[in-house]
């Protein structure tokens, strides 16, 4: 299940876009607020949440790879992205303690998320009551979880299938982060064409005109970029 979750969604793009967002999402909410101003970590919490919501929106949209593969899908009112057949949900966690996230002690649709059946343990089911994250059948809900901390700046960003750890065990089945030696290549950028070369063999000598000595040049230089 991550294999397949992972690549897919690797391989199109998606991930690559969604750690540019939360990059930008980041350096946006740190630059843009002061603890000076009275600005809380709690105060911190929500603008990151929202202002990353929004340049995913972005970044789906934007190039050719994904936009319009890859659609708004929220569970509940809670902001969520859908390729294929995986939506993905956002999670805010504290910095450093993204196993330690308690799915039973989160809102009902994130507990809902986190009883998704899973291969590994059959006989979960969605419980009664719950809003389902279910809804269309064959498609699993993943979660992005973020965080980041400003002094020094570092930024956590993980993709993985979370398990309701009501139990005390871990809480999720499976859990990877967005790294450079995990992801890979961004397969948005195309590939640079190979130039031609400035000049071959074959072409003919540019003819080359000398200015006679004490001549005077009245033109003036442009500059280009």
């Amino acid at each position: 299940m991550p294999d397949e979750a992972w690549e897919e969604l690797r391989a199109a793009g998606f991930l690559h876009a969604a750690r540019e967002a939360h990059t930008k999402a980041t350096l946006a909410v740190f630059g843009g607020l002061s603890r000076g101003d009275g600005f809380t970590d709690r105060s911190f919490g929500f603008a990151a949440y929202d202002v990353l919501a929004s340049q995913l929106d972005r970044v789906f949209a934007a190039g050719d790879r994904l936009a319009g593969r890859v659609t708004r899908d929220d569970l509940n009112g809670s902001p969520g992205w859908r390729y294929g057949r995986y939506r993905v949900l956002l999670k805010r966690h504290e910095f450093g303690a993204v196993h330690a996230v308690r799915w039973d002690r989160d809102s009902p649709t994130k507990q809902a998320v986190a009883r998704q059946s899973y291969a590994a343990d059959p006989q979960l089911t969605l419980d009664v009551g719950l809003p389902s994250a279910a809804d269309t059948p064959g498609m699993t809900t993943l979660v992005l979880a973020h965080s980041a901390s400003e002094d020094p700046l570092e930024l956590e960003l993980f993709l993985g299938l979370p398990r309701l750890n009501a139990d005390g065990g871990p809480a999720w089945w499976w859990i990877e982060r967005l790294a450079d030696e995990a992801l890979g290549p961004d397969p948005r950028r195309k590939l640079v064409e190979s130039t031609l070369p400035l000049w071959t063999d074959d072409e003919a000598d540019v003819p080359v005109r000398l200015r006679a000595r004490g001549a005077h040049d009245a033109r003036t230089g442009t500059e280009t970029a």
